[in-house]
Protein backbone atom coordinates (compact mmCIF):
# COMPACT_ATOMS: atom_id res chain seq x y z
CA UNK A 1 0.00 0.00 0.00
CA UNK A 2 1.13 3.58 -0.61
CA UNK A 3 0.68 6.60 1.62
CA UNK A 4 -1.88 8.06 -0.80
CA UNK A 5 -3.98 4.92 -0.48
CA UNK A 6 -3.68 4.83 3.31
CA UNK A 7 -3.83 8.47 4.46
CA UNK A 8 -7.41 9.48 5.24
CA UNK A 9 -6.79 12.48 7.49
CA UNK A 10 -4.75 15.60 6.80
CA UNK A 11 -4.31 17.80 9.88
CA UNK A 12 -2.82 21.31 9.56
CA UNK A 13 -1.67 23.32 12.59
CA UNK A 14 -0.78 26.84 11.46
CA UNK A 15 1.00 29.05 13.99
CA UNK A 16 2.14 32.65 13.72
CA UNK A 17 5.03 34.87 12.69
CA UNK A 18 8.31 32.96 12.85
CA UNK A 19 10.98 32.55 10.20
CA UNK A 20 12.66 29.28 9.28
CA UNK A 21 16.11 30.42 10.41
CA UNK A 22 14.81 31.67 13.75
CA UNK A 23 13.25 28.34 14.80
CA UNK A 24 15.07 25.70 12.74
CA UNK A 25 18.24 27.40 11.53
CA UNK A 26 20.55 25.65 14.02
CA UNK A 27 18.88 22.21 13.88
CA UNK A 28 21.21 19.44 12.72
CA UNK A 29 19.85 16.03 11.69
CA UNK A 30 21.34 12.68 12.66
CA UNK A 31 22.11 11.69 9.07
CA UNK A 32 24.89 14.03 7.85
CA UNK A 33 23.67 13.54 4.28
CA UNK A 34 20.45 15.32 5.28
CA UNK A 35 21.50 18.95 5.50
CA UNK A 36 19.03 21.68 6.39
CA UNK A 37 19.61 25.01 4.68
CA UNK A 38 19.91 26.82 7.99
CA UNK A 39 22.50 29.13 9.51
CA UNK A 40 26.12 28.71 10.56
CA UNK A 41 26.41 31.81 12.74
CA UNK A 42 28.60 33.56 10.20
CA UNK A 43 25.71 35.24 8.40
CA UNK A 44 25.58 39.02 8.82
CA UNK A 45 23.63 42.01 7.54
CA UNK A 46 24.34 45.76 7.59
CA UNK A 47 23.03 47.71 10.56
CA UNK A 48 21.40 50.17 8.18
CA UNK A 49 22.10 53.03 5.77
CA UNK A 50 23.30 55.32 8.56
CA UNK A 51 26.19 52.95 9.24
CA UNK A 52 26.53 50.65 6.18
CA UNK A 53 29.92 49.29 7.19
CA UNK A 54 28.70 47.96 10.54
CA UNK A 55 27.68 44.31 10.27
CA UNK A 56 25.33 42.48 12.63
CA UNK A 57 25.86 38.73 12.78
CA UNK A 58 23.44 35.92 13.46
CA UNK A 59 23.42 35.04 17.16
CA UNK A 60 22.65 31.66 18.70
CA UNK A 61 20.08 32.29 21.43
CA UNK A 62 20.53 29.93 24.39
CA UNK A 63 18.62 31.57 27.25
CA UNK A 64 14.88 31.76 28.03
CA UNK A 65 14.92 35.48 27.24
CA UNK A 66 14.62 34.50 23.57
CA UNK A 67 11.13 33.08 24.12
CA UNK A 68 9.57 36.54 24.13
CA UNK A 69 10.22 39.24 21.51
CA UNK A 70 8.93 42.69 22.38
CA UNK A 71 8.22 44.93 20.54
CA UNK A 72 6.76 42.98 17.65
CA UNK A 73 8.89 43.14 14.48
CA UNK A 74 7.32 44.77 11.42
CA UNK A 75 5.69 42.40 8.93
CA UNK A 76 3.56 44.55 6.66
CA UNK A 77 4.37 44.78 2.95
CA UNK A 78 6.56 47.87 3.37
CA UNK A 79 8.47 46.26 6.27
CA UNK A 80 9.12 43.10 4.28
CA UNK A 81 10.26 45.15 1.29
CA UNK A 82 12.97 46.66 3.49
CA UNK A 83 13.89 43.30 5.00
CA UNK A 84 14.14 41.47 1.67
CA UNK A 85 15.62 44.18 -0.55
CA UNK A 86 17.45 46.37 1.97
CA UNK A 87 15.59 49.37 0.54
CA UNK A 88 12.36 51.26 1.12
CA UNK A 89 11.17 50.51 -2.41
CA UNK A 90 11.46 47.40 -4.54
CA UNK A 91 14.43 47.88 -6.89
CA UNK A 92 14.47 47.09 -10.59
CA UNK A 93 15.24 44.30 -11.17
CA UNK A 94 13.71 43.03 -7.90
CA UNK A 95 16.72 41.05 -6.65
CA UNK A 96 16.42 40.06 -2.96
CA UNK A 97 19.44 40.76 -0.75
CA UNK A 98 17.93 39.64 2.61
CA UNK A 99 19.99 42.33 4.38
CA UNK A 100 17.44 44.82 5.73
CA UNK A 101 16.20 43.02 8.85
CA UNK A 102 18.09 45.04 11.47
CA UNK A 103 17.30 48.31 9.73
CA UNK A 104 13.61 47.41 9.58
CA UNK A 105 13.41 46.39 13.24
CA UNK A 106 15.31 49.47 14.38
CA UNK A 107 12.46 51.60 13.05
CA UNK A 108 9.77 49.86 15.10
CA UNK A 109 8.38 51.87 18.04
CA UNK A 110 10.01 50.99 21.35
CA UNK A 111 8.41 51.17 24.82
CA UNK A 112 8.67 54.98 24.78
CA UNK A 113 7.07 55.24 21.34
CA UNK A 114 10.34 56.26 19.68
CA UNK A 115 12.21 54.15 17.10
CA UNK A 116 13.87 51.18 18.74
CA UNK A 117 17.38 51.90 17.41
CA UNK A 118 20.17 49.63 16.21
CA UNK A 119 21.40 48.08 19.47
CA UNK A 120 18.07 46.57 20.57
CA UNK A 121 17.23 45.75 16.94
CA UNK A 122 20.14 43.32 16.74
CA UNK A 123 17.84 40.84 18.53
CA UNK A 124 16.12 40.26 15.18
CA UNK A 125 19.19 38.23 14.18
CA UNK A 126 18.79 35.74 17.04
CA UNK A 127 18.16 32.14 16.00
CA UNK A 128 17.20 29.74 18.76
CA UNK A 129 19.33 26.88 19.96
CA UNK A 130 17.36 23.65 19.34
CA UNK A 131 17.44 22.89 23.08
CA UNK A 132 15.10 25.85 23.66
CA UNK A 133 12.47 24.25 21.38
CA UNK A 134 12.54 20.56 22.34
CA UNK A 135 9.17 19.70 20.76
CA UNK A 136 9.83 21.31 17.39
CA UNK A 137 13.40 19.97 17.29
CA UNK A 138 12.30 16.43 18.15
CA UNK A 139 9.73 16.45 15.36
CA UNK A 140 12.29 17.83 12.90
CA UNK A 141 14.73 15.04 13.73
CA UNK A 142 12.07 12.34 13.43
CA UNK A 143 10.10 13.34 10.36
CA UNK A 144 10.49 15.61 7.30
CA UNK A 145 11.50 19.27 7.28
CA UNK A 146 10.59 21.36 4.25
CA UNK A 147 13.35 23.97 4.06
CA UNK A 148 11.98 25.77 0.99
CA UNK A 149 8.47 26.56 2.21
CA UNK A 150 7.66 30.24 1.70
CA UNK A 151 4.67 32.22 2.86
CA UNK A 152 2.29 32.86 -0.02
CA UNK A 153 2.67 36.65 0.02
CA UNK A 154 5.15 39.13 1.57
CA UNK A 155 2.54 40.38 3.98
CA UNK A 156 0.88 39.69 7.35
CA UNK A 157 -1.52 37.08 8.68
CA UNK A 158 -4.80 37.70 6.87
CA UNK A 159 -3.67 37.41 3.24
CA UNK A 160 -1.45 34.43 4.03
CA UNK A 161 -4.21 32.58 5.87
CA UNK A 162 -6.66 33.36 3.07
CA UNK A 163 -4.23 31.70 0.67
CA UNK A 164 -4.16 28.52 2.76
CA UNK A 165 -7.96 28.30 2.51
CA UNK A 166 -8.66 29.75 -0.94
CA UNK A 167 -5.35 30.03 -2.89
CA UNK A 168 -5.93 33.78 -3.11
CA UNK A 169 -6.64 36.78 -0.92
CA UNK A 170 -8.52 38.55 -3.72
CA UNK A 171 -5.98 41.38 -3.72
CA UNK A 172 -5.82 41.83 0.08
CA UNK A 173 -2.26 42.48 1.29
CA UNK A 174 -2.90 43.66 4.86
CA UNK A 175 -4.73 42.54 8.00
CA UNK A 176 -7.82 44.80 8.12
CA UNK A 177 -8.41 46.48 11.47
CA UNK A 178 -11.28 48.82 10.59
CA UNK A 179 -14.58 47.15 11.49
CA UNK A 180 -16.65 49.26 9.09
CA UNK A 181 -14.39 48.48 6.15
CA UNK A 182 -14.31 44.82 7.16
CA UNK A 183 -18.09 44.66 7.17
CA UNK A 184 -18.06 45.87 3.57
CA UNK A 185 -15.40 43.34 2.60
CA UNK A 186 -17.45 40.48 4.06
CA UNK A 187 -20.23 41.23 1.61
CA UNK A 188 -18.01 41.39 -1.46
CA UNK A 189 -14.24 41.03 -1.39
CA UNK A 190 -14.09 38.15 1.10
CA UNK A 191 -16.59 35.94 -0.69
CA UNK A 192 -13.98 33.40 -1.78
CA UNK A 193 -14.24 29.91 -3.18
CA UNK A 194 -12.41 27.63 -0.74
CA UNK A 195 -10.96 24.16 -0.39
CA UNK A 196 -13.88 23.27 1.88
CA UNK A 197 -16.49 23.44 -0.87
CA UNK A 198 -14.23 21.27 -3.01
CA UNK A 199 -13.89 18.68 -0.26
CA UNK A 200 -17.67 18.50 0.12
CA UNK A 201 -18.06 18.12 -3.65
CA UNK A 202 -16.22 14.79 -3.33
CA UNK A 203 -18.00 13.69 -0.18
CA UNK A 204 -15.05 14.49 2.09
CA UNK A 205 -15.44 15.88 5.60
CA UNK A 206 -13.70 18.87 7.16
CA UNK A 207 -13.56 21.03 10.27
CA UNK A 208 -11.79 24.18 11.40
CA UNK A 209 -10.80 23.85 15.07
CA UNK A 210 -10.18 27.21 16.74
CA UNK A 211 -8.87 28.34 20.11
CA UNK A 212 -10.52 31.68 20.84
CA UNK A 213 -11.08 33.36 17.46
CA UNK A 214 -11.52 31.76 14.06
CA UNK A 215 -9.66 33.98 11.59
CA UNK A 216 -10.99 31.72 8.82
CA UNK A 217 -14.43 33.19 9.55
CA UNK A 218 -13.20 36.29 7.76
CA UNK A 219 -14.06 34.39 4.58
CA UNK A 220 -17.75 35.11 4.32
CA UNK A 221 -18.55 32.08 2.15
CA UNK A 222 -17.75 29.93 5.20
CA UNK A 223 -20.40 31.59 7.38
CA UNK A 224 -23.03 29.11 6.27
CA UNK A 225 -20.98 26.35 7.89
CA UNK A 226 -20.69 28.03 11.30
CA UNK A 227 -22.64 25.34 13.12
CA UNK A 228 -21.11 22.20 11.60
CA UNK A 229 -17.77 23.29 10.15
CA UNK A 230 -16.25 25.17 13.10
CA UNK A 231 -15.34 23.41 16.34
CA UNK A 232 -13.63 24.33 19.57
CA UNK A 233 -9.93 23.44 19.59
CA UNK A 234 -10.27 21.31 22.73
CA UNK A 235 -12.66 18.96 20.88
CA UNK A 236 -9.86 17.92 18.49
CA UNK A 237 -8.42 15.38 20.94
CA UNK A 238 -11.88 13.97 21.66
CA UNK A 239 -12.57 13.55 17.94
CA UNK A 240 -9.28 11.68 17.51
CA UNK A 241 -10.06 9.38 20.44
CA UNK A 242 -13.55 8.69 19.11
CA UNK A 243 -12.31 8.01 15.60
CA UNK A 244 -14.46 10.83 14.21
CA UNK A 245 -11.66 13.07 12.93
CA UNK A 246 -12.67 14.59 9.56
CA UNK A 247 -10.67 14.06 6.38
CA UNK A 248 -9.27 17.58 6.63
CA UNK A 249 -8.74 19.36 9.94
CA UNK A 250 -7.36 22.89 10.08
CA UNK A 251 -6.31 24.04 13.55
CA UNK A 252 -6.07 27.67 14.70
CA UNK A 253 -4.28 28.49 17.98
CA UNK A 254 -5.37 30.81 20.76
CA UNK A 255 -4.53 34.37 19.67
CA UNK A 256 -5.27 36.29 22.87
CA UNK A 257 -3.89 36.09 26.39
CA UNK A 258 -6.63 35.35 28.90
CA UNK A 259 -6.55 34.69 32.67
CA UNK A 260 -5.10 31.22 33.18
CA UNK A 261 -4.92 30.62 29.44
CA UNK A 262 -1.94 32.22 27.65
CA UNK A 263 -1.95 32.72 23.91
CA UNK A 264 -0.43 29.75 22.05
CA UNK A 265 0.02 31.25 18.57
CA UNK A 266 3.73 32.22 19.03
CA UNK A 267 3.00 35.69 17.62
CA UNK A 268 5.31 38.18 19.40
CA UNK A 269 5.28 39.11 22.22
CA UNK A 270 3.70 35.77 23.20
CA UNK A 271 5.91 33.16 24.84
CA UNK A 272 7.13 30.52 22.38
CA UNK A 273 6.76 27.82 25.04
CA UNK A 274 2.98 28.05 24.86
CA UNK A 275 3.16 27.23 21.15
CA UNK A 276 5.48 24.32 21.95
CA UNK A 277 2.85 23.09 24.38
CA UNK A 278 0.14 23.28 21.71
CA UNK A 279 2.28 21.47 19.12
CA UNK A 280 2.94 18.67 21.62
CA UNK A 281 -0.76 18.48 22.53
CA UNK A 282 -1.83 18.10 18.89
CA UNK A 283 0.83 15.50 18.14
CA UNK A 284 0.14 13.51 21.30
CA UNK A 285 -3.58 13.60 20.57
CA UNK A 286 -2.98 11.98 17.18
CA UNK A 287 -0.67 9.40 18.74
CA UNK A 288 -3.32 8.51 21.32
CA UNK A 289 -5.31 6.56 18.72
CA UNK A 290 -2.99 4.29 16.76
CA UNK A 291 -5.61 3.55 14.10
CA UNK A 292 -6.12 7.25 13.39
CA UNK A 293 -2.39 8.03 13.61
CA UNK A 294 -1.55 5.42 10.96
CA UNK A 295 -3.95 7.08 8.56
CA UNK A 296 -2.88 10.68 9.23
CA UNK A 297 -0.56 13.35 7.86
CA UNK A 298 0.11 16.29 10.19
CA UNK A 299 1.46 19.48 8.62
CA UNK A 300 3.01 21.91 11.09
CA UNK A 301 3.24 25.33 9.49
CA UNK A 302 3.59 29.07 10.13
CA UNK A 303 1.60 31.70 8.30
CA UNK A 304 4.45 34.20 7.76
CA UNK A 305 7.92 35.06 9.04
CA UNK A 306 6.89 37.90 11.34
CA UNK A 307 9.86 40.13 10.48
CA UNK A 308 12.51 37.72 11.82
CA UNK A 309 15.75 37.09 9.93
CA UNK A 310 15.96 34.48 7.21
CA UNK A 311 18.77 34.17 4.69
CA UNK A 312 17.00 32.47 1.74
CA UNK A 313 15.65 34.85 -0.95
CA UNK A 314 11.97 34.31 -1.80
CA UNK A 315 11.29 33.31 -5.41
CA UNK A 316 8.87 34.69 -7.98
CA UNK A 317 5.29 33.44 -7.97
CA UNK A 318 2.25 33.14 -10.22
CA UNK A 319 -0.45 35.75 -9.47
CA UNK A 320 -3.50 33.73 -8.44
CA UNK A 321 -6.07 35.72 -10.42
CA UNK A 322 -6.64 38.87 -12.44
CA UNK A 323 -7.72 40.91 -9.40
CA UNK A 324 -4.44 40.15 -7.65
CA UNK A 325 -2.29 40.66 -10.74
CA UNK A 326 -3.91 44.04 -11.35
CA UNK A 327 -3.41 45.39 -7.83
CA UNK A 328 -1.73 48.79 -7.72
CA UNK A 329 -0.06 48.00 -4.39
CA UNK A 330 1.38 44.55 -5.04
CA UNK A 331 0.93 42.23 -8.01
CA UNK A 332 1.21 38.97 -6.03
CA UNK A 333 4.04 37.87 -8.30
CA UNK A 334 6.54 36.86 -5.60
CA UNK A 335 6.37 34.77 -2.46
CA UNK A 336 6.94 35.92 1.10
CA UNK A 337 9.83 34.99 3.39
CA UNK A 338 10.56 31.35 4.28
CA UNK A 339 8.74 29.81 7.25
CA UNK A 340 9.14 26.62 9.33
CA UNK A 341 7.26 23.66 7.86
CA UNK A 342 7.24 20.00 8.94
CA UNK A 343 5.47 16.98 7.49
CA UNK A 344 4.67 14.45 10.24
CA UNK A 345 3.30 10.94 9.68
CA UNK A 346 4.21 7.29 10.19
CA UNK A 347 4.42 7.21 6.38
CA UNK A 348 7.42 9.57 6.40
CA UNK A 349 11.07 8.68 6.73
CA UNK A 350 12.98 9.74 9.83
CA UNK A 351 15.04 12.93 9.81
CA UNK A 352 14.77 13.87 6.14
CA UNK A 353 14.89 17.21 4.34
CA UNK A 354 12.67 18.15 1.42
CA UNK A 355 14.45 20.89 -0.56
CA UNK A 356 11.65 21.49 -3.05
CA UNK A 357 9.86 24.85 -3.18
CA UNK A 358 6.43 25.10 -1.58
CA UNK A 359 4.02 27.81 -0.53
CA UNK A 360 0.75 27.54 1.40
CA UNK A 361 -1.19 26.57 -1.72
CA UNK A 362 0.89 23.38 -1.90
CA UNK A 363 -1.46 22.11 0.81
CA UNK A 364 -4.43 22.67 -1.48
CA UNK A 365 -2.68 21.07 -4.44
CA UNK A 366 -1.83 18.01 -2.33
CA UNK A 367 -5.40 17.71 -1.05
CA UNK A 368 -6.60 17.83 -4.64
CA UNK A 369 -4.38 14.87 -5.57
CA UNK A 370 -4.95 12.91 -2.36
CA UNK A 371 -8.74 13.20 -2.29
CA UNK A 372 -9.49 13.49 -6.01
CA UNK A 373 -10.89 17.01 -5.76
CA UNK A 374 -12.20 19.12 -8.66
CA UNK A 375 -10.18 21.65 -10.61
CA UNK A 376 -7.76 24.06 -8.88
CA UNK A 377 -9.12 27.08 -7.06
CA UNK A 378 -6.79 29.61 -8.73
CA UNK A 379 -3.73 29.79 -10.95
CA UNK A 380 -1.52 29.66 -7.85
CA UNK A 381 -2.57 26.24 -6.54
CA UNK A 382 -2.82 24.98 -10.12
CA UNK A 383 0.96 25.21 -10.40
CA UNK A 384 1.85 24.56 -6.75
CA UNK A 385 4.08 21.61 -5.97
CA UNK A 386 2.54 18.68 -4.08
CA UNK A 387 4.06 16.36 -1.48
CA UNK A 388 4.01 13.31 -3.78
CA UNK A 389 7.74 12.57 -3.56
CA UNK A 390 8.52 14.11 -0.18
CA UNK A 391 10.24 11.17 1.52
CA UNK A 392 7.11 9.04 1.83
CA UNK A 393 7.53 5.35 2.56
CA UNK A 394 5.94 2.25 1.08
CA UNK A 395 5.34 0.86 4.57
CA UNK A 396 4.35 2.84 7.65
CA UNK A 397 6.86 3.04 10.49
CA UNK A 398 5.98 0.96 13.56
CA UNK A 399 4.74 2.65 16.72
CA UNK A 400 8.06 2.15 18.48
CA UNK A 401 9.93 4.03 15.76
CA UNK A 402 8.21 7.38 16.28
CA UNK A 403 8.33 9.61 19.37
CA UNK A 404 5.53 9.76 21.90
CA UNK A 405 4.50 11.92 24.87
CA UNK A 406 6.06 15.11 23.55
CA UNK A 407 4.16 17.02 26.21
CA UNK A 408 6.72 15.75 28.72
CA UNK A 409 9.39 17.74 26.88
CA UNK A 410 7.73 21.11 27.44
CA UNK A 411 9.02 23.07 30.42
CA UNK A 412 6.53 23.97 33.12
CA UNK A 413 4.62 27.13 32.42
CA UNK A 414 6.75 30.06 33.52
CA UNK A 415 5.29 32.35 36.17
CA UNK A 416 3.25 35.07 34.54
CA UNK A 417 4.96 38.30 35.51
CA UNK A 418 2.63 41.11 36.42
CA UNK A 419 2.84 43.78 33.75
CA UNK A 420 0.46 46.25 32.19
CA UNK A 421 -1.54 45.01 29.24
CA UNK A 422 0.43 45.67 26.08
CA UNK A 423 -0.77 47.22 22.88
CA UNK A 424 -2.77 44.82 20.76
CA UNK A 425 -1.06 43.55 17.64
CA UNK A 426 -2.51 44.23 14.20
CA UNK A 427 -3.66 40.60 14.13
CA UNK A 428 -5.48 40.88 17.44
CA UNK A 429 -7.11 44.16 16.44
CA UNK A 430 -8.23 42.60 13.17
CA UNK A 431 -9.83 39.66 14.99
CA UNK A 432 -11.72 41.99 17.32
CA UNK A 433 -12.75 44.09 14.33
CA UNK A 434 -14.08 40.94 12.66
CA UNK A 435 -16.35 40.29 15.64
CA UNK A 436 -17.59 43.88 15.54
CA UNK A 437 -18.19 43.69 11.80
CA UNK A 438 -20.16 40.47 12.12
CA UNK A 439 -22.26 42.04 14.87
CA UNK A 440 -23.02 45.06 12.70
CA UNK A 441 -24.23 42.73 9.97
CA UNK A 442 -26.47 40.83 12.36
CA UNK A 443 -24.30 37.73 12.08
CA UNK A 444 -22.93 37.55 15.60
CA UNK A 445 -25.32 34.75 16.48
CA UNK A 446 -23.90 32.51 13.75
CA UNK A 447 -20.25 33.39 14.18
CA UNK A 448 -17.86 31.14 16.07
CA UNK A 449 -17.70 32.47 19.64
CA UNK A 450 -14.99 34.74 20.98
CA UNK A 451 -12.56 33.96 23.81
CA UNK A 452 -13.79 30.94 25.72
CA UNK A 453 -11.50 31.63 28.66
CA UNK A 454 -13.41 34.82 29.36
CA UNK A 455 -16.53 32.67 29.86
CA UNK A 456 -14.77 30.14 32.07
CA UNK A 457 -14.72 27.35 29.47
CA UNK A 458 -12.00 24.72 29.17
CA UNK A 459 -9.19 25.48 26.74
CA UNK A 460 -6.75 23.27 24.90
CA UNK A 461 -3.19 23.66 26.20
Amino acid sequence: MTWKAEVEHVVVLMLENQSFDRLLGFVRLDDPAQHLDGVTGDEAVPAGPADPTRRVRVRRATTPAAYVTDPTPGHQLEDITMQVFGAERVPEPPTPTMNGFVWSYSRQPGPDGRPLGIEPAEAIMECLDPALLPVLSTLARNFVVCDRWFSSVPGPTWPNRFFVHAATSNGLIESPTDAAALAGFLGTRFRLRTIYEQLMARGRTWAIYFGDHAQAFGISTLHRYANDGFRRLETFAADVRAGTLPNYAFLEPQYMDAPGSPASDQHPPHDLREGERLIAWVYDALRSNEAVWRKSLLVLLYDEHGGFYDHVPPPAAVPPDDVSAGSATFRFDRLGVRVPALLISPWLAKGRVDHRTYDHTSLLATLRVLFGLPEPLTRRDAQARTFDAASFLETARPAGDVPSNLTALVPDRPPRASRPAGKLSDLQRSLLALGTALGSLGGAGTAPPGPAAARGETQAP
